[in-house]
């Protein structure tokens, strides 16, 4: 089984060796690291188009519980993907046009634990969704969106005009 650049870098290390990068090592963290921003950023943007659905379905005369079921899946599933989106190299440093904030990765504990509220909420809406039950949806969806904004008020930066 082959082993990775980083195993063979860390074998060098504790053996005193020099380290060579293989050129094609280098480009693949380079174009993964250029690869995250661009699926997070989409991600995100998968995020807010079915906040937006939900929010606009549960002030609806009569709400569309398919769209709304299938938004909140898309809620669920974003907050459980999320832990994978933001690994070590993939902040401010790499991409100037990231609104990822330096905490992110400077209070990893913190941002973890914002991530977890995010997740739990989601969770919750998925259940009231199930439920069927648009008041119930609709309270679930604040709480939701509250965790959501609270990681977005320490860990993300304004938009630039």
């Amino acid at each position: 089984m082959p082993i990775s650049f980083r195993t063979q870098a860390l074998l060098a290390i504790a053996s005193g060796a020099a380290i060579v990068a293989p050129l094609s090592a280098i480009n693949a963290h380079d174009e993964h690291a250029q690869g995250i921003y661009k699926v997070r950023h989409e991600e995100y943007e998968k995020l807010g188009d079915a906040f937006k659905t939900i929010r606009d379905q549960t002030r609806a005369s009569t709400p569309d519980l398919a769209a709304i079921k299938t938004a909140a899946k898309v809620v669920n599933d974003a907050s459980v993907n999320q832990f994978k989106w933001f690994p070590a190299g993939s902040g401010p440093e790499g991409n100037p046009k990231t609104r990822a904030k330096a905490e992110i990765w400077s209070k990893p504990q913190e941002f973890e634990k914002a991530q977890k509220l995010f997740a739990s909420e989601a969770t919750k809406l998925t259940a009231a969704v199930a439920g069927n039950d648009v008041s119930a949806i609709r309270a679930q969806f604040g709480a939701t969106g509250k965790a959501c904004k609270n990681c977005h008020d320490s860990f993300r930066a304004p938009e630039k005009d």
